[in-house]
């Protein structure tokens, strides 16, 4: 089976995290698998033979339509309100529509440009994460929107076009801010549900214990692997001891 990973990041973002995103996952994931970086301002980072760069309004015009239309709402310039993040969280997920119906890949993993891998992966672990019965692998939690950092989609599941489609409907019809909220994990959450509830798919949760907020991604496999550094983590190089309750074997954490 074929894994492909994508990503996005603009020139500020890759300058304060990026790099050290795109360095551990160049040196610790196969070489066979490739990254796409979406960017939105002619991101520079060298070439790699496994590594490509996606100018994202070139590819995916409707996402700069979108934040055109919206950069100005006075609800949208709190950089710290993730909840109403409707134009800041649009670059993430136009990405991911753009790579999800047009890659060739079996399995499209979105990584979050602020995670480091730390151990080396492998298509074994890759393949036991997924069922190709199943359509989504991702990081739920009970009384809370799923952590998107990680999510892998099955482009062959019958679901992932109209999955895809519904998804892309609320931006370019601005029916997102119909919702409660407005970011990406939310959105996906609500399509997810109303898939799971109708029958249409069955998904692999890699965190069924999580709850409330918690750091699920480095409590999860995933976290044998790779740091998530969400939020001022990233500013504090790695993630918190504090965030971790499920023991790690990796010498990373230890």
């Amino acid at each position: 089976m074929k894994f492909e990973c994508v990503t996005s990041m603009n020139r500020s973002y890759y300058d304060q995290i990026g790099y050290k995103m795109l360095a551990s996952w160049m040196d610790r994931w196969p070489i066979n698998i490739n990254l796409k970086i979406y960017h939105e301002d002619n991101l520079n980072v060298g070439s790699s033979t496994n590594v490509e760069l996606k100018p994202l309004f070139m590819h995916e015009p409707g996402c700069k339509a979108f934040v055109d239309r919206h950069k100005n709402r006075p609800d949208q310039q709190n950089s710290l309100e993730l909840h109403k993040g409707a134009v800041r969280f649009a670059y993430k997920t136009f990405s991911i529509l753009h790579a999800a119906v047009t890659s060739d890949a079996d399995y499209l993993i979105w990584i979050d440009a602020d995670t480091f891998t730390h151990t080396n992966v492998t298509h074994k672990f890759l393949s036991s994460l997924v069922d190709p019965n199943k359509y989504l692998t991702y990081l739920g939690r009970e009384n809370n929107y799923s952590e998107c950092g990680f999510v892998i989609y099955n482009l062959n599941h019958p679901a992932n076009i109209p999955f895809m489609n519904v998804w892309r409907h609320l931006y370019e019809n601005d029916e997102v801010f119909e919702l409660e909220q407005w970011h990406d994990s939310f959105v996906f959450d609500k399509i997810r549900k109303t898939y799971e509830k109708n029958g249409v798919i069955e998904n692999i949760n890699l965190s069924p214990w999580g709850k409330d907020y918690e750091h699920v991604f480095i409590n999860s496999v995933l976290g044998e692997y790779m740091d998530h550094m969400k939020g001022p983590r990233k500013n504090e190089g790695r993630s918190r001891d504090s965030d971790l309750f499920i023991g790690k074997q990796n010498e990373y954490w230890n």
